[in-house]
């Protein structure tokens, strides 16, 4: 049986302006996550917690996060995009505001946990507006070009940390943060109820006719992880997410113990990093565009270049500093290929059969495992045991990341082809 779906879509005139929106309010929508690890080091070195303790409280963000952005996944296929990223830009805007106000390790951690749930609310319902209010070949370009934004907002809030660091303290960061990102909260409220107006009256529409999709849909979410090859694809989300936050996370630490950097100058030297991999995404677009036919196969050969830049940072960490830093951001660039790969384009198929918000969800969530999972524990490996190890453990999660989407490749691209 074959069912009919009609939809109105963005007019072209209108979808760069929608793509910009949605891409501004994302990038600071991170400003309230990228806060306090951008501070962390600051409050490492100055007593108020050792890593372990600061670990915990990233791993505590990552842990709610990931929950519930697999919840949000969900609920964003059926709720209004525009009230979910209102409610998480603003409500991690207010989090940051009282992560300004207090000092105290046990408060931080409730209100860092609380957060999670915030952000949680912001990728998905992007993810489904490109999906679902876009025309069909605007897309995918502003899937992958929207990978810019988390680099961009690195380098911001890592570039504000750094000033405020060394004029004044790590509360303004997160005060600085909070204004903005309530700014923008009121701001993309407005102008998303305008973009609605537009698109209730576009005479541009989208006729979607399923058949063989349905078919693979109905036997639910599961069903349609597996012979997708989804629920491989998240083994290899997890580790992008763990090496992705996880060397903007410590790269900062990791410079200040092996070679005593400041905190200041340590926190600078961090936006080398993001800089770079916001030419990694134009990188990754050239060669996507050229020899990648099928996102998994693109990841694992992502992970296959990672797997060799950190097995040679393992035996130099200790050493040169500039190998440190360039190896770290050969591994954090080809992080952003995975991103593009993994968690931009691949959602996108599924806007036809509207599940495009909950697969983000479940490869969102994945990552943010690995985000976790790298936050905590990392810290600890390398409190004990020292850099070298801990860098030991991501090549083995790169190793199972790399093995699991080969694997996925073949069902992943079947599957593709079926709801083209």
């Amino acid at each position: 049986m074959e069912q009919t779906i009609t939809r109105r879509l963005c007019p072209h005139a209108l979808t760069r302006r929608l793509f910009w929106l949605c891409a501004a309010t994302y990038v600071i929508g991170c400003f309230g996550r990228l806060s306090y690890s951008s501070v962390m080091v600051d409050l490492i070195a100055s007593g108020r917690m050792d890593m372990a303790q600061a670990g915990l409280i990233g791993t505590a963000l990552f842990i709610v996060y990931g929950v519930f952005q697999l919840i949000s996944g969900l609920v964003g296929d059926r709720v209004s995009p525009k009230k979910m990223v209102f409610t998480g830009v603003v409500g991690s805007g207010v989090i940051n505001l009282l992560m300004g106000l207090t000092g105290q390790y046990g408060i931080m951690l409730v209100l860092w946990s609380f957060n999670g749930v915030f952000q949680s609310l912001i990728w998905s319902p992007v993810a489904r507006i490109f999906a679902e209010q876009l025309p069909p070949e605007e897309r995918k370009r502003a899937a992958s070009n929207v990978a810019v934004t988390y680099p961009l907002a690195t380098v911001l809030t890592y570039l504000l940390s750094s000033v405020m660091l060394s004029v004044w303290n790590w509360r303004s960061v997160f005060l600085i943060s909070a204004v903005v990102m309530l700014a923008a909260g009121a701001y993309w409220m407005y102008r998303m109820s305008w973009f609605e107006k537009q698109i209730a009256q576009s005479e541009e529409i989208e006729v979607i006719h399923m058949h063989e999709q349905k078919q693979h849909e109905k036997g639910g979410l599961l069903h349609l992880m597996v012979i997708s090859g989804i629920l491989l694809a998240a083994v290899s989300s997890m580790t992008h997410g763990m090496l992705r936050d996880g060397i903007q996370t410590w790269l900062p630490s990791l410079m200040t113990d092996n070679f005593h950097f400041g905190t200041s100058a340590s926190v600078a030297l961090d936006i080398i990093v993001p800089i770079v991999n916001m030419l990694g995404v134009v990188f990754t677009k050239a060669i996507a565009k050229r020899f990648i036919d099928n996102e998994l196969k693109g990841a694992a050969g992502f992970f296959a270049v990672t797997i060799v830049a950190l097995s040679l940072l393992g035996i130099l960490c200790d050493r040169s500093a500039v190998a440190s830093l360039l190896l770290l951001t050969v591994a954090s660039t080809c992080m952003v290929g995975a991103n593009i790969m993994l968690i931009n384009l691949i959602p996108v198929h599924f806007g036809p059969i509207g599940r495009a918000s909950s697969v983000t969800g479940i490869l969102n969530c994945s990552a943010y495992i690995g985000s976790a999972l790298s936050s905590f524990g990392v810290g600890a490996v390398a409190q004990s045991f020292g850099w070298s190890s801990a860098i030991w453990v991501w090549v083995a999660f790169s190793l199972l990341a790399m093995l699991a989407a080969c694997i996925g490749a073949k069902p992943w691209g079947g599957y593709e082809h079926s709801i083209s």
